[in-house]
């Protein structure tokens, strides 16, 4: 007499668990890295809504009294320099913040004019 066995083996199993975990520990880390790169998108994005901030004040302000200085901000702190030229003004922002645990600086130039 033949028997047919169906259903799976405890090996069969086993492997099926185990492919079954690392996909599951695999997927883990990618959300991990994607929560790590979201929020510090979010910190490079507040660094430049400040250094924005900054130049929206400077423009706001008459040509004779713009200066340089440093200040901070939201938590983020921001250094601007104003080199006066003829007609305008180059103006650079550096902003340093935090971002992944590591403090990071980006600087953002515009020219605004007189």
């Amino acid at each position: 007499m033949i028997r047919s066995s169906s259903g799976f083996t405890l090996v069969e199993l086993m492997v099926a668990i185990m492919i079954f975990t690392f996909g599951l520990l695999a997927m883990a880390g990618t959300a991990s890295l994607l929560m790590t790169m979201i929020a510090g998108s979010q910190s490079g994005t507040m660094a430049a809504a400040v250094a924005e901030s900054r130049f929206e004040v400077l423009r706001a302000t008459a040509c004779a009294s713009r200066t340089s200085g440093s200040t901070v901000s939201r938590g983020i702190s921001e250094a601007w320099t104003r080199i006066a030229l003829a007609r305008a003004d180059d103006v650079t922002v550096t902003v340093t913040f935090v971002r992944n645990r590591r403090a990071r600086a980006e600087s953002f130039q515009s020219f605004i004019p007189c």
